[in-house]
């Protein structure tokens, strides 16, 4: 049956808020989306389906050279005068580049001491990286020779389509739910009040701001218009309308009837108020409800950062706030799930990277290659992929992509997830071995 999506609109707003606020667009409040009659057991509850994959979408076009930074190189040093991120020694410890390097819990890597954090991921180094449950790909992106756009709307269409081949339209996460074993109940969801386009397709998802809203709403009685909605609707039926509805309807009374206060956050994680924190506790509360879950896609905007991105040693500076509203966010989630990780891959992705040089208004315009993390307990720790020798590389002063995004989400989802191949869910990626970023 088929998932439905709403496209957002820009309407007034300013760039920088417009994509901050993709994932409050408005959504179907009752969930106008499928419910499906598979029938089976979700993860973790049982390790043999694959993991729950989760897809968290940088909207906007995150800085990668300013999220993991080439700290040391010369020409990053040269064209990033205000906003580069600075060497430890140059500035106070707290406020300088966290150094990615090998050792304990993470594996041997080529570009061991080259990179380092942008000090607003603290969490994120402190915990996922220092576990060796973190794995960075850098420069990466689609390949030019798919697609070399510096559209919004256009890139981020490539990215959750999977291809920029005007031959597909359905969601990549959706063509990866049709090749894995039938679940039962609500198997994708994507959080933030819409549905996220990797999730369109035939196969069914369901769309909710958080579970205490998924509920039928905008009535003077709410409990009678359930009621009657739900009578209303045939599952044993043919038509498509009444069968849709009536999956609907029983997707709603099972997340209504579930008391959702007793999922709170585990082992002593404290989640923040920022929308990737509140996002990801939903996501650990929807894992534990044992709902069937399979795929979560979800949002962080704010990433259009044309402008006042200030110094990196600045703790209030935007970009540093906004990095660590994504570090503290999914260290958090990596610290309440805590064993739960082992069943439970998260993968992020950004429409395209920035330029290498800041602009004259302190902040950095479209550009091509970004970073890439794949966080879960399977996770080889460490950078993977190709880097390039001098920033200066690549097209129109762009870092160049030489990692196809792709790549490691194919990895996450045949490895990790249980598809048995990524040719129907990535049809136009060029065949490439694993990174070698996850373990079976």
């Amino acid at each position: 049956m088929p998932s439905s999506t709403i496209a957002p609109t820009e309407g007034g707003l300013s760039r920088r808020g417009f994509l901050a606020g993709t994932a409050a667009t408005a959504a179907l409040s009752a969930g106008l989306v499928t419910m499906g009659s598979r029938f089976a057991f979700a993860t973790p509850e049982n390790t043999s389906q694959g993991d729950v994959v989760v897809a968290l979408f940088l909207r906007g076009g995150a800085d990668g050279l300013s999220l993991v930074a080439p700290y040391a190189m010369p020409s990053y040093q040269a064209l990033r005068p205000t906003i580069r991120v600075k060497a430890p020694g140059e500035v106070a410890a707290e406020n300088a580049a966290l150094p990615l390097v090998a050792g304990g819990a993470v594996a041997p890597f080529a570009l061991d001491g080259v990179l380092g954090m942008n000090p607003g991921l603290a969490a994120l180094h402190a915990g996922p990286w220092s576990a060796g449950d973190l794995a960075i790909v850098h420069a990466a992106g689609m390949p030019a020779a798919e697609s070399d756009t510096r559209s919004h709307f256009d890139s981020m269409k490539n990215w959750e389509v999977g291809s920029a081949s005007i031959n597909y339209s359905s969601g990549f996460l959706n063509r990866y739910l049709a090749t894995i074993p039938g679940v039962e109940r609500i198997d994708a969801v994507g959080l933030g009040g819409h549905l996220q386009r990797s999730l369109a397709g035939q196969v069914s998802a369901f769309s909710m701001y958080s579970p205490e809203s998924f509920n039928v709403g905008g009535f003077s009685s709410n409990s009678r218009a359930r009621t009657a909605l739900t009578s209303f609707y045939d599952a044993g039926t043919t038509d498509l309308l009444l069968t849709t509805g009536a999956d609907t309807m029983a997707a709603i009374g099972m997340v209504a009837a579930i008391d959702w206060s007793q999922f709170q956050p585990q082992n002593g994680a404290v989640y923040g108020d920022s929308e990737p924190a509140q996002g990801l506790r939903d996501v650990a509360r929807l894992i534990r409800a044992n709902i069937g879950l399979r795929a979560v896609a979800l949002d962080f905007g704010g990433w259009d950062t044309h402008e006042g991105m200030g110094a990196p040693e600045d703790p209030n500076s935007y970009f540093r706030q906004h990095a660590a509203d994504l570090g503290d966010a999914l260290a958090a989630f990596h610290q309440d799930l805590g064993a739960d990780m082992a069943e439970v891959t998260l993968f992020t992705m950004t429409e395209f990277g920035r330029t290498i040089n800041e602009n004259g208004s302190g902040g950095t315009d479209h550009g091509r290659g970004s970073v890439q993390f794949v966080m879960g307990a399977n996770v080889r720790g460490g950078v993977y992929g190709d880097f390039v020798s001098s920033i200066t590389d690549g097209p129109e002063g762009d870092l160049a992509v030489l990692n196809d995004w792709r790549r490691s989400v194919a990895e996450v989802l045949t490895v990790r997830g249980g598809a048995g191949t990524s040719a129907t869910i990535f049809p136009t990626m060029a065949p490439s071995a694993p990174l070698g970023i996850c373990e079976p």
